[in-house]
């Protein structure tokens, strides 16, 4: 009977998108990237300790939030 949007992914994902969207508009193009010309410089990457570290925190918030909202898939009839 209609959608279901389990833990409120479509409006937090729709929220977070936004929210860059602006965020990206706003600010514009990181300093640097650029030149007086207006071509492309090439900017690698800069730590791989931070990436796996964001990546870590990324898992572990996943796995705290996913697995705990889908335990309570059962007390769905409750929010109705």
């Amino acid at each position: 009977n209609g959608l279901i949007d389990f833990a409120g992914s479509g409006i937090v994902h729709m929220v977070g998108g936004g929210a860059a969207l602006m965020g990206a508009f706003f600010l514009g193009p990181r300093m640097g990237r650029f030149g007086v010309d207006g071509q492309v410089v090439d900017m690698p990457g800069h730590s791989s300790v931070l990436a796996v570290i964001g990546t870590f925190i990324l898992w572990f918030g996943w796995y705290g939030f996913n697995p705990c909202s889908t335990l309570l898939w059962g007390a769905m009839q409750l929010a109705e």
